[in-house]
């Protein structure tokens, strides 16, 4: 698994098809001639990053708060271990920009097929205890400040925290 740390600028690469303008593209895969990252969140705020928490946030927040049937217990701690083998923590590496890490919001991006399955499955168990999960898709996550196969740690841009 390839490992990046990256300045919050974008990088991007110009590429040339033939009878075609140039077309600007991040070095990444492309879904549907567009880049596709996905996000989980809940109903609250996170007081750090000041817009909806995430999927584990809200998962280790059921943990706390509610009380959880042997069944519920085990298959969310089996997820939760199985992220905790799986995903690297973004904080763990030392960030360039220290002030924008609290602000920071991760994403899966949509080449991360397992990541994703395991994050629906917690987010219908979460959901079943009614705290309420959605989806957000986009094509762009803000200022990059790690990325790694399977997710990228961004802070959003100003004109993308309302809808966050």
């Amino acid at each position: 698994m390839k490992v990046r740390l990256l300045l919050p600028q974008p990088i991007f690469q110009a590429q040339r098809k033939k009878g075609t303008s140039i077309v600007i593209r991040r070095k990444e895969r492309v879904v549907n001639g567009e880049l596709m990252f996905i996000r989980f969140v809940s109903s609250e705020v996170d007081e750090h990053s000041h817009v909806s928490a995430g999927l584990f946030c809200a998962a280790f927040r059921l943990f706390d708060e509610m009380a959880l049937s042997d069944h519920e217990y085990a298959a969310v701690a089996d997820l939760m271990g199985w992220f905790r083998v799986n995903l690297r923590g973004p904080f763990e590496y030392r960030l360039r920009s220290k002030w924008r890490a609290p602000r920071s919001i991760c994403w899966f991006r949509c080449t991360a097929h397992e990541h994703l399955t395991r994050a629906r499955e917690l987010a219908t168990i979460l959901e079943d205890r009614d705290i309420f999960i959605r989806t957000i898709k986009c094509y762009k996550t803000g200022y990059v400040l790690y990325e790694d196969d399977v997710q990228v740690l961004a802070q959003p841009f100003a004109d993308m925290r309302f809808r966050l």
